[in-house]
């Protein structure tokens, strides 16, 4: 007899006066945390100074959450903030009460387009190309991804399509339905990405140009993206179309790839 896992746990770990430690929250910053330390050791391997690492991550974390956002709030809910726009950026709405929510709603393909803008600027900053600091933001990427998904995961939200595998879980926060944990498929998906994009980067090393490695990124990415959208919940569009937005996006993400990935394949095309 089929029997589907409930899950519905706590998604504060500890509270104390006004402030809650989330699982989100501290998965969102582990991977970035982790992320930080293998940097260093590739900055140490290509004499980088620390300094330009330090601004990496600072400009990470910045572009990712404010990307994010918006990116949420333009793609996914843009009737809504249209007519608030000063939810977007403050953790807290007014109507129809003020609440505190903290930021809900963050959106990976906004987070892409905070980094570009980030890491252009901070290749203004540096003197390095913005392609050099994609290439490492991509060693890491797949590692914050998965870190996120786990958050997701334990805040019961991005719950997959009604199933009835061996596997699937009830997400009573959500409903009563035995869903596909895309959270988790997500989670091995992306840890999956981060280390193939490690061992890959340590084979072509010095044989490519810069951007290559993000290039391969994010081909495989938007591939990834695009195909795990089949069993999620939709969020987006008529519940009959064929693809949400979220496909619709990782398309560009896919083409572009390719293309930089062909154009910085060899190191030596225009040497």
């Amino acid at each position: 007899m089929f029997t589907a896992i409930t899950w519905n746990p706590d998604p504060i770990i500890i509270e104390f006066g006004g402030f809650a430690l989330r699982w989100y929250s501290m998965l969102f910053a582990t991977g970035f945390i982790i992320g930080f330390f293998i940097l260093r050791q590739q900055f140490q391997k290509e004499d980088v100074s620390m300094e330009v690492l330090d601004k990496m991550l600072l400009y990470s974390v910045v572009g990712t959450i404010l990307g994010a956002r918006i990116g949420n709030c333009l793609f996914y809910d843009f009737a809504y903030f249209s007519k608030h726009p000063l939810e977007i950026l403050l953790p807290f709405k007014f109507s129809p009460q003020f609440e505190f929510t903290g930021y809900r709603g963050l959106a990976s393909h906004g987070a892409m387009l905070g980094l570009l803008l980030a890491y252009w600027l901070l290749s203004r900053k540096t003197g390095k190309s913005i392609l050099w600091f994609l290439d490492k933001g991509a060693l890491v990427a797949g590692l914050c991804l998965a870190s996120i998904r786990m958050g997701n995961f334990m805040n019961s939200e991005i719950v997959g399509a009604p199933t009835d595998l061996p596997w699937a879980f009830i997400f009573p926060k959500v409903d009563d339905i035995a869903r596909h944990p895309v959270q988790l498929y997500g989670f091995v998906v992306y840890l999956s990405l981060f280390f193939f994009t490690l061992a890959y980067h340590k084979k072509v090393f010095g044989k490519v140009k810069d951007g290559h490695v993000f290039a391969v990124f994010l081909f495989l990415l938007g591939i990834l993206r695009f195909c795990m959208e089949f069993i999620k919940k939709h969020y987006v569009f008529d519940p009959d179309s064929i693809i949400n937005m979220a496909q619709l996006l990782s398309l560009p993400m896919i083409l572009i790839g390719a293309i930089l990935a062909w154009n910085t394949r060899n190191k030596t095309l225009d040497s």
